[in-house]
């Protein structure tokens, strides 16, 4: 087989690794994502890598667009560092990602691929995003390594995306070293070759496909977190995680996850917020606090801004609090 028709099975084959990427967006990000924002990241890390890697595709096959293809694969590979780093590094903290420094360079450099394509700058910008992605994925790495594990299972898959990412930078690596069309070719192979086997493994995992894990909760342990809950008031901690309150009960944070929802029948957060608008519920009808702003209410059971507790109140009660205390007053009349 000549060199042009290697170029072109590994290109073929390339293209099939997109396709997983993208099946892998679609599935982690509309379907997993309603159940765990977290998913979401995933998605959008493998949609990242699909732009990346068919990025060669649009250079070397469709020489006419090609100025499209770079610009989409730069910003993929330029937001491949940040989603990891958001996922791995703020966990159950998305909503106070501040994602708006870290998207300048995919969206800045991906303009300057697009106009002033060719030029020595491409190649200049992609070595520089290459190289700050393995920043993120170090820093990514860090931070998992210091994170309390849901189970054993969910610990692993995730190392094992981590082990995908490192391995997918490697094969851009790979691509900036080598010296002809032929080896760059092979980069990209190399690296669907990481997507097929995160693809099929993800396929087999509990985490990734949905199916629940059978676990008998010792009722003391159940007990402490009620306890955290009714007694202490942990809900009241502002920020307040799961990973926060398994270190504090020295229990782990999956063991909290299935206690809190065979208690209350909700997630740790919807817990959370339900324990919050209760006790504000009581503190708007007490005569005692006629004088004091509803805003330092939400602030002393746990919220952090006003926006997030006249969210999670309208979103629980069906009304605004004020509105609350006027439908008690009629009530009470």
């Amino acid at each position: 087989m000549n060199e042009v028709s290697l170029i072109g099975l590994f290109g073929a084959l390339a293209g099939v690794g997109v396709v997983a990427a993208l099946l892998m967006f679609g599935f982690f990000f509309f379907v997993k994502g309603k159940e765990d924002a977290k998913m979401k990241v995933v998605g959008l890390i493998f949609l990242a890598i699909s732009l990346r890697l068919a990025k060669s595709i649009f250079y070397f096959l469709f020489e006419g667009i090609a100025p499209i293809g770079l610009a989409l694969g730069f910003f993929g590979l330029a937001s491949i560092g940040p989603l990891a780093y958001l996922l791995f590094a703020k966990g159950e903290n998305l909503k106070n990602w501040r994602f708006v420094p870290h998207s300048l360079l995919p969206i800045g450099g991906a303009i300057v691929c697009f106009f002033v394509s060719p030029s020595p700058w491409e190649t200049v910008l992609y070595k520089f995003a290459t190289g700050l992605l393995a920043l993120y994925l170090v820093g990514a790495w860090m931070a998992f390594s210091k994170q309390v594990k849901a189970d054993k299972i969910t610990g692993v898959w995730y190392q094992r995306l981590l082990i995908a990412l490192a391995l997918v930078w490697s094969c851009f690596v790979y691509q900036h070293l080598s010296g002809d069309m032929l080896a760059y070719a092979l980069g990209a192979f190399f690296c669907a070759i990481v997507v097929y086997w995160f693809f099929f493994l993800s396929l087999r995992t509990p985490v990734a496909m949905g199916r629940t894990l059978k676990i008998n909760l010792p009722d003391e342990k159940v007990e402490l977190v009620q306890q955290a809950f009714e007694s202490v008031g942990v809900y009241k901690r502002p920020g307040i995680t799961i990973n926060e309150l398994s270190r504090d009960l020295e229990i782990p944070a999956y063991v909290v996850s299935k206690a809190v929802k065979e208690l209350y029948g909700k997630s740790f957060p919807e817990t959370v917020n339900h324990f919050r608008i209760k006790e504000v519920k009581r503190a708007l009808v007490d005569p005692a606090n006629s004088n004091l702003k509803i805003e330092s209410l939400a602030y002393d059971v746990g919220f952090s801004t006003p926006s997030s507790f006249y969210y999670a109140f309208k979103k629980h009660t069906g009304v605004t609090p004020t509105g609350f205390q006027k439908l008690y007053e009629l009530q009470s009349a």
